[in-house]
């Protein structure tokens, strides 16, 4: 007679086999669960890492304010404050001449300070030329805890409020108005090429090592620094920076922008060996820039070394290119043929 209760051998193998495959595919859906959240939280944290490297700025600190002035180049100087549109004082020296219309605005690199530019700065004022150098917010000795660098953003307003100061300086001295050129190095440069391409009061620019684009030159800073691809952790970092500073990234492209100069000229320059912001940045610019520009490339140097490498030569060019564009007649040079050197005057 059947045993009605008793089930089929078969089936319970079928179940339990069930059950095991289900555990499998459930401790397998953990695994890749607790994966991603690991690695989004990876991506998370290397972007939030990243953006605070470009962004924070240190506590000043006393020794800082014991540093080289104009005085020690020999160079008659001013301590002047100027404020930004938001009303934050920014510090300068402004080395001027009496009934000097051409002035150069300098603008230091990320992370820098105004002395950094003393060099070419006090030989532009000893050839006859006024000179102003400040200390974007974040950086220099005044800086505020906790204030933020933007590598673009709020640098180019200083810049802006800087052209502003000389104009007003001008007015209250009666005297005609100013003739400014612009003089940067790494984000100066970068900094001084947009302002040039937003304010027609600049009439020529010298742009030492600049980046063409924000987002390319922290992309490519991080894979130097890691080894690794930048996305999607600079992805990421966009959004981040985007809510430290109310910028995403690819806002500041001075490559974006540069063609409205036209026909005000550029000075390009930039070590062929740069590792911080590669060569083919200076490349991209000239190829962008629509109006006189000359190109001069040190193929073995590195960032910013030009200036110390050919000191020279640097102050040579920089006075006269500057002498040839900040004249007070209004029609530019444009006959003149675009120029490139690549190649190494040691």
């Amino acid at each position: 007679m059947k045993n009605l209760n008793k089930k089929p051998e078969k089936n319970l193998n079928k179940t339990a086999g069930t059950k095991a495959n289900n555990e499998r595919l459930g401790w397998a859906l953990a695994g890749v669960t607790v994966a991603g959240g690991a690695a989004l939280s990876a991506t998370l944290g290397l972007a939030n890492y990243l953006v605070s490297q470009i962004t924070k700025s240190s506590a000043p600190n006393l020794s800082e304010s014991y540093t080289l002035t104009p005085y020690e180049m020999d160079a008659e100087f001013e301590e002047v404050l100027f404020p930004t549109a938001n009303g934050r004082m920014l510090s300068g020296w402004y080395m001027s001449h009496e009934g000097e219309r051409r002035t150069v605005i300098s603008a230091h690199g990320h992370g820098g300070r105004k002395e950094d530019m003393l060099g070419i700065s006090t030989f532009l004022w000893k050839a006859g030329f006024n000179v102003l150098m400040f200390d974007f917010r974040g950086h220099g000795p005044e800086r505020m805890k906790g204030e933020l660098k933007t590598l673009g953003t709020q640098e180019l307003e200083d810049y802006l409020a800087a052209i502003d100061f000389i104009y007003y300086r001008f007015a209250e001295d009666n005297q005609p108005e100013p003739i400014i050129g612009a003089c940067g190095g790494s984000l100066g440069a970068a900094v001084a090429l947009v302002a040039a391409a937003r304010d027609a009061r600049i009439r020529a620019v010298w742009a030492d090592s600049s980046f063409s684009s924000r987002r390319e030159v922290i992309a490519h800073n991080f894979e130097t620094a890691t080894h690794l691809p930048s996305r999607p952790v600079v992805d990421t970092a966009d959004w981040v920076f985007k809510l430290r500073t109310g910028q995403p990234m690819g806002d500041f492209s001075p490559v974006k922008e540069i063609s409205t100069m036209t026909p005000r000229p550029i000075y390009f320059i930039h070590g062929g060996a740069d590792n911080t912001t590669p060569v083919s940045h200076a490349h991209t610019l000239y190829a962008a820039a629509k109006g006189y520009k000359e190109l001069w490339i040190e193929p073995s140097l590195e960032h910013c070394q030009v200036y110390f490498k050919f000191r020279q030569e640097y102050r040579r060019r920089a006075i006269a290119f500057f002498q040839d564009w900040l004249t007070s007649d209004n029609q530019l040079q444009k006959s003149l043929e675009p120029k490139v050197e690549e190649g190494s005057l040691a």
